[in-house]
């Protein structure tokens, strides 16, 4: 037994005597896992499946809705998005992608369509690796009647977040796109067709031509000749009627549960309830009108109330873009007698929330009314008769 523990003894001990010739050991980099390095930028869309961000030839998997007023389905190769009362909580739906760059194909096309009871407006958003939002001046287009169309959604220099801060947004890192549908603004119920989405260059959007026309403002001796673009086949009308309330009033909305609009003996019965400081407002879409040649909105309205209050005409142009800049508004005053309004708009196509946009006049295509925006509670019924668009010379005989 003794023999064993002085055995093991020695054995130790040798062990212990050669850990002294054992040089010290260095940590370096080359002790360490390689870790996976993201590239720099994206892979140029166009390469990326033929620059097509979807399809929907495979499976939907990847895209979200962001509550239940979204609802998403495939109905063939075709994204069916169904929404109910979605629009002014700015409601979206989108999806990832494979990291891209967008530099040298800034536009999306889009090829969809729509049913339902009002015109929608569209809305994109791109957002980089970073989560970073080109929402600042994102491009918005209203669907049109009909079959399937492409739009075309351009990015160009519209790589800017706004909100919740200002960023830069890398276009060489985007990795989601994001839709709306009125963001912002009416809800709308409806349902949008999506068949493809797919980035192009600026030289893929279709040709368009330019028209010159002259507007003068009746305030002044000047004479203004402004360039307008419109597209190859626009559509805008000669009718200067917005509305007689002689059909059904399926394109008008409410944009606020405190406001209620309803037909009644050829009339549009507006019933108000507390509405002005929240901007409550309502309005429709219709045809679009050439307000180079029809400057002047006229409402044929009478008040029943407890007090004078102001109405508010604001009209929006194709993409979305408000006469908001220099608010167009009148006092009214509570009666049994309908009073004709003018709504001069010379002068006035301007946009300056959420964005300083030029209103494109040749192509005006939505009204909207308040009462006492941003003012003082207003409760009472408007009854309104008519509403048209006018030329500044019936403007000026009528007045």
């Amino acid at each position: 037994m003794n023999k064993l523990i002085k055995i093991t003894a020695l054995a130790l001990l040798a062990s212990f005597s050669a850990c002294k010739n054992f040089e010290t050991m260095v940590l370096d980099d080359s002790a360490q896992l390689a870790l996976e390095e993201l590239p720099d930028k994206g892979v140029p869309v166009a390469s990326y499946n033929k620059g097509y961000i979807d399809d929907f030839s495979g499976e939907i998997n990847m895209w979200w809705v962001a509550n239940d007023k979204v609802a998403l389905l495939k109905v063939g190769d075709t994204l069916k998005v169904t929404l109910k009362q979605a629009g002014s909580k700015y409601e979206c739906w989108g999806r990832e992608f494979t990291m891209c760059d967008f530099t040298e194909s800034p536009v999306v096309k889009v090829r969809a369509r729509y049913e339902g009871n009002t015109i929608p407006t569209v809305r994109l958003s791109l957002k980089d690796v970073n989560a970073y939002d080109a929402n600042f001046n994102p491009p918005s287009m209203r669907l049109k009647k009909g079959g399937y169309q492409d739009y075309y959604f351009n990015f160009s220099g519209k790589w800017k977040q706004g909100w919740p801060d200002e960023k830069k947004v890398d276009e060489t890192t985007i990795r989601e796109i994001l839709f709306f549908v009125n963001p912002g603004a009416a809800d709308w119920t409806g349902t949008v067709y999506i068949d493809e989405i797919k980035a192009v260059k600026v030289e893929d959007i279709p040709a368009k031509k330019s028209a010159s026309t002259t507007t003068t403002d009746p305030n002044t001796t000047t004479t203004t000749t402004t360039t307008t673009t419109i597209a190859t086949t626009p559509a805008v009308s000669d009718a200067t009627m917005i509305d007689d309330f002689s059909t059904e009033i399926y394109g008008w909305w409410a944009g606020s549960d405190k406001i209620k609009v309803v037909k009644e003996e050829e009339m549009l019965r507006v019933d108000l309830k507390g509405v002005g400081p929240g901007f409550e407002t309502w309005g429709r879409g219709f045809k679009a009108i050439d307000f180079t040649k029809t400057p002047v909105v006229k409402v044929r309205m009478k008040a029943n109330g407890d007090k004078p209050a102001l109405l508010r005409v604001d009209i929006k142009d194709t993409d979305g873009f408000a006469t908001n800049a220099k608010p167009n508004s009148i006092k009214f005053e509570p009666g049994t007698n309908f009073v004709d309004y003018y709504y001069d708009f010379t002068g006035k196509f301007e946009q300056s929330w959420p964005n300083v946009k030029t209103v494109n006049p040749a192509e005006i295509v939505e009204v909207l009314f308040f009462v006492n925006p941003g003012g003082e509670v207003y409760t009472g019924t408007l009854m309104i008769d008519d509403i048209s668009a006018i030329s500044l010379e019936d403007y000026k005989n009528k007045k």
